[in-house]
């Protein structure tokens, strides 16, 4: 842990101490509406989330897969199988396995806010495999447990990083994907890291006993 824990209320601000990169609060939200102007990639508006508070809605979220996940595309697991295929050289069965295997959500939401406030369903970062072992470290001082993770390499910020922690209420990881790093901003030594709400606030009440 850097220095150990100062005072501090905001979630986003202490999950910085233990791993010194920066955490952006994802809410998913109704009856709102976009700020933006130009469409995102939503790996892309977490990066641009440093500057401002962005809000996205269907029609500010420019790749598919992420719309896909936040069940805001129905209907194209198909075309996007085969975007897979073409894209990383992978057998359709296996590429179509493969993104079965992404969560959707099911809640019909018309908005995702992001921003650096305590306001969120999902806290995320990319951030270095030195501070995952923070996490990690934390994760088993706080409940005595190794932390379970599943990996992709698909739709990782989107679907296997925020809407799986969203649905499984757990700690993911991601090694990120090309588009995300391409994209997204996410450098060559860093990956990414999802915490639910519940479990953030969990672990910000085992910094504070610890």
């Amino acid at each position: 842990m850097r220095n150990g824990p100062k005072n501090t209320s905001n979630i986003c601000e202490l999950l910085k101490q233990v791993t010194g990169s920066i955490w952006v609060a994802v809410k998913f939200d109704r009856g709102k509406s976009s700020n933006v102007m130009k469409p995102l990639r939503f790996c892309e508006a977490i990066y641009k989330t440093r500057q401002k508070n962005i809000i996205l809605s269907c029609s500010t979220v420019c790749c598919d897969g992420a719309r896909r996940c936040f069940g805001w595309l129905k209907n194209r697991d198909g075309k996007l199988a085969l975007k897979l295929t073409e894209k990383a050289g992978i057998d359709p069965s296996i590429a179509s396995k493969l993104l079965s295997s992404v969560p959707v959500l099911n809640n019909q939401f018309s908005a995702i806010s992001l921003s650096r406030d305590d306001n969120a369903d999902v806290f995320i970062t990319y951030t270095s495999p030195e501070s995952a072992m923070q996490i990690v470290r934390l994760w088993q001082k706080v409940t005595g447990q190794n932390l379970n993770l599943e990996i992709s390499g698909i739709m990782s910020v989107c679907g296997n990083t925020v809407v799986r922690s969203y649905i499984n209420q757990e700690i993911s990881l991601s090694l990120g994907c090309p588009d995300s790093r391409e994209y997204g901003g996410i450098k060559a030594d860093q990956l990414v890291i999802g915490i639910p709400n519940k479990l953030a606030n969990l672990l910000f009440k085992g910094m504070n006993k610890l």
